[in-house]
């Protein structure tokens, strides 16, 4: 099911339930309508057939009969007007005396009696009382006139309802939303928090309802953020622990290498190079540890080229002598993110750059104002479909360079928890082969610093 907006979903099926309400309510009234529309006919019927009678009853000692009525008197100059009952005249014998405008087969008052309803299957008819030659006026109405005039009144009932619901809608989706908004301020309060934000939700402000859920929230948060801190120490403990006895192992094995010891050389680089892998292993594992626990997002911030002109004079060894060209700006490019933190980044590049590739081939080191840093290295070129997965946890397209497969993936989690975010190309952009990763870091101007 696909999610929806809440407030949406309250406006919806409230309207829903107002609609079913609504026409409910308009069944039971039209019931009701047709009931009353009937007898107020019957009503009308009932107290006109007494005036009828009465005029017929003047009529009598006049020179028009009830059947000169019929061609050319009153009743036929009544023509014009078409009202929606029509009259009969019935002497006391049955015989029809007057018949307008209702069909022939009519209620015989000897068999129905008067003063009462009789109905056909086309008309509705009153007899009234007999007068003293004995005849009966009989009043019919017909039941398509009353099924019009209760439909036109039904309509002129109901038509207004649909729009009344649409504007029943509009109006409790609006009060949804107003009342639902505590609601929205607290999604995009959480929306902000990841693991270098944890800081409490203020719910002074927020309904009585919300209240416990805000307490709850910041309490997770708070244990969330201990133990954080608490990976954080074990991690620098770590760093402690583990660096110094491998480098005072390294340096011993140094020491007896330059003091020509009875140790074989082949055994000697073998285990130094074991060190090395493991002081490596031992690096990744540290910066993997403070990767996913989050950088700090306290407003630290650092000079990238500054940076960068370090590590570059770091990796300027004698093998790499002459391979990093830098292009740097005159003006100092300062990122909002942790000096240490972009190290860890930039590092992780420029090893993956040295060692993927040629031997002696030069790795082009630029950064831009903006914040953008590239670095790009010649070598081949590898298919669109990889590059995405390069920056995957434990994700190496060779095993050239050893490794763990963890560079990338450091690179862009800090990235990505600083505000910035990491690509990488290939072939390099304007050539016809390289790999190049660009870095894109948010920055600010050096009085902001």
């Amino acid at each position: 099911m696909r999610a929806g907006s809440l407030s949406r979903r309250i406006a919806a099926l409230t309207t829903i339930g107002f609609a079913v309400v609504v026409f409910l309510a308009v069944f039971v009234m039209a019931a009701v309508l047709r009931e009353e529309a009937n007898e107020q006919r019957d009503e009308v019927l009932r107290e006109l057939a007494p005036f009828v009678a009465a005029m017929f009853s003047d009529l009598d000692g006049q020179p028009e009969t009830p059947d000169r009525l019929m061609n050319g008197g009153i009743v036929a100059r009544l023509g014009g007007h078409l009202p929606f009952f029509g009259i009969a005249l019935v002497a006391g014998d049955g015989a029809v005396l007057l018949n307008w405008q209702l069909p022939d087969r009519l209620p015989d008052p000897r068999q129905v009696g008067t003063d009462t309803f009789w109905q056909s299957d086309t008309h509705r008819f009153y007899i009234g009382a007999a007068d003293g030659d004995g005849r009966v006026i009989i009043l019919g109405d017909g039941f398509e006139e009353r099924r019009e005039a209760y439909s036109e009144s039904l309509i002129a009932f109901v038509g207004p309802m649909l729009p009344l619901i649409l504007i029943a809608f509009l109006l409790v989706r609006w009060i949804s939303r107003a009342s639902l908004r505590p609601l929205e301020d607290l999604r995009a309060e959480i929306a902000q928090r990841d693991r270098g934000a944890l800081n409490p939700i203020d719910g002074s402000r927020m309904p009585q309802e919300l209240r416990p859920m805000v307490t709850t929230l910041n309490g997770f948060m708070s244990r969330l953020l201990t133990a954080l801190a608490a990976e954080r120490q074990f991690a620098a403990n770590a760093a402690h622990e583990l660096r110094t006895p491998l480098a005072l192992a390294l340096a011993r094995l140094q020491r007896i290498e330059a003091e020509g010891g009875n140790a074989h050389p082949g055994q000697i680089a073998e285990l130094r190079d074991a060190i090395k892998r493991m002081t490596r292993t031992v690096e990744r594992l540290l910066q993997l540890a403070r990767a996913e626990t989050g950088p700090d997002q306290d407003g630290t911030t650092c000079d990238m080229g500054e940076v960068l002109g370090l590590l570059a004079q770091e990796r300027s060894i004698q093998a790499n002598e002459g391979r990093l060209v830098l292009h740097l700006p005159d003006i100092p490019v300062i990122a909002r993110i942790g000096a240490d933190d972009f190290a860890i980044i930039a590092a992780n590049l420029l090893d993956n750059a040295l060692r993927y590739a040629p031997s002696g081939a030069r790795i082009a080191i630029s950064l831009d104002t903006d914040g953008t840093l590239s670095i790009a290295n010649p070598g081949p070129v590898i298919p669109a479909d990889d590059l995405p997965g390069l920056t995957a946890r434990h994700k190496r397209r060779d095993t050239r360079g050893g490794g763990l497969g963890l560079g990338l993936y450091i690179a862009d989690t800090l990235a990505r928890k600083a505000g910035g975010d990491l690509s990488l190309h290939s072939p390099v952009r304007g050539q016809p082969d390289g790999v190049e990763a660009v870095l894109n870091l948010p920055v600010c101007t050096p009085e902001d610093a």
